[in-house]
């Protein structure tokens, strides 16, 4: 009965290896010196439960318009609400700083937008636009599908 409780247990392991591969993940493999030698069958460890990780932050879109350099990091945007024009800068992380709270900076545009509009969302894509020279005005959702289409995201 042990052997085949041993037996199911390197099956599991090694699917396990195979599904989790670091490497096919992007994760750093080990080091050749900490790497089990071939010849050698180490017992198996049991596995301890995983520390409760912070979940990384979420790319936003506009983060990843900076990446694809339609936008940079300086570049001032506008939300009209109620016939008012509230000013922004987007920052090197894809984040916003609000003029209008005297440079509070926000991660997401949809955060700046829901304390410009006094709401507890916003579609802020939608909300928040760009202004050229002429002061045409565009939204980042246009922007950003202007650039999907265009294969430059």
């Amino acid at each position: 009965m042990t052997s085949v409780i041993q037996t199911r247990q390197k099956l599991y392991l090694h699917l396990f290896d195979l599904i989790w591969n670091p490497e096919q993940l992007g994760f750093p493999t080990p080091t050749p010196q900490d790497a089990p030698q071939p010849d050698q069958n180490p017992a198996p460890q049991p596995r301890a439960t995983p520390a409760r990780r912070k979940t990384a932050r979420r790319r936003t879109d506009v983060a990843k318009m900076l990446d694809a350099r339609i936008l940079t990091a300086g570049t001032r945007i506008v939300l009209t609400h109620r016939s008012i024009d509230h000013w922004a800068t987007i920052i090197e992380d894809g984040g916003v700083v609000l003029n209008a709270t005297g440079g509070t900076p926000y991660g997401r545009v949809d955060e700046a937008g829901a304390v410009v509009r006094g709401t507890k969302t916003c579609q802020g894509m939608k909300e928040w636009h760009i202004e050229d020279e002429t002061g045409a005005r565009l939204s980042l959702r246009t922007l950003r599908d202007q650039a999907v289409a265009a294969g430059h995201m």
